[in-house]
């Protein structure tokens, strides 16, 4: 199943819920397309309804209203549905995967297939990359200051073996996992890290995916405290705010524990 939460977002949601398609089309195995509209006063519940309308074979999709809550209560709301719109499968738990990503991010057309080998690996949780579109704000100078901070906060989860980061736009977890840990923790932001971390300690093996990479807005107006969007718009602050002569150092850079996953 791939559950998307959305909160307002009839502008971008057409473009996820097309992606999500395209990288589902073809696969062959039976998969419920959640989306969750969280809180919403806009179209975005029929806009999806709509995206809806035609689906391939094998691929259902679904649109779940949520009226309260936080964005850890959207995706644990839209997992539940997905789990029993699949229930018809007989698929078991052990073979049903959870994927995850948001309204105001663009997953690539081979999204699923690139996930396919990790989730026959024995592995009960993936965590992919995203790439941030269009966020610097400001003229050249700043520009270069903001996305150099951004980039070391990337890098210094980078290493040898894969990453340290996870996204609630790009990951992936086993059914089975899910809900021996209770599932999506109530805990915003960072419910993503919190359920990674959570598979973990209850034994479960999780990997990386580097190569995974799902396109996700760069927008820096926060739709939740602390996430990614605040991220984003702190750097912009930082150095629109604070000149420094060329080949000057940052203010400030974000330690990489701040990044976090979107409402």
């Amino acid at each position: 199943m791939v559950v998307v939460p959305a909160k307002d977002e009839e502008d971008l949601v057409p473009a996820c819920l097309e992606a999500v398609i395209t990288a589902v089309t073809g696969i062959r195995i039976p998969t419920a397309i959640v989306l969750v509209a969280h809180r919403c006063q806009d179209a975005t519940e029929a806009v999806a309804r709509r995206a809806f309308s035609n689906l391939p074979r094998l691929v259902e999709g679904l649109v779940v209203p949520v009226a309260t809550g936080t964005v850890a209560t959207a995706r644990a709301t839209g997992t539940m549905a997905g789990l029993g719109e699949l229930a018809a499968y007989g698929i078991p738990f052990e073979q049903t995967w959870l994927l995850s990503t948001d309204a105001d991010s663009v997953v690539p057309a081979d999204w699923v297939r690139r996930y396919l080998p990790y989730l026959g690996s024995g592995a009960a949780g993936v965590t992919g990359m995203v790439r941030v579109n269009g966020w610097e704000a400001g003229p050249p100078l700043v520009s270069s200051r903001t996305s150099e901070a951004y980039r070391r906060i990337v890098t210094a989860g980078l290493h040898v073996n894969g990453h340290d980061h996870v996204y609630g736009a790009n990951l992936a977890v086993r059914a089975d996992a899910y809900l021996e840990v209770g599932g999506w923790p109530e805990q915003v932001p960072g419910e993503d890290a919190a359920l990674i971390a959570a598979v973990r300690r209850r034994g479960f093996r999780v990997v990386s995916a580097p190569e995974v990479v799902v396109t996700t807005s760069g927008r820096t107006q926060a739709r939740a405290p602390g996430g990614l969007g605040a991220l984003l718009g702190r750097i912009v602050a930082d150095h629109s705010s604070t000149p420094h002569p060329a080949g000057g150092r940052n203010a400030r850079i974000i330690p990489r524990q701040a990044l976090r996953s979107r409402s």
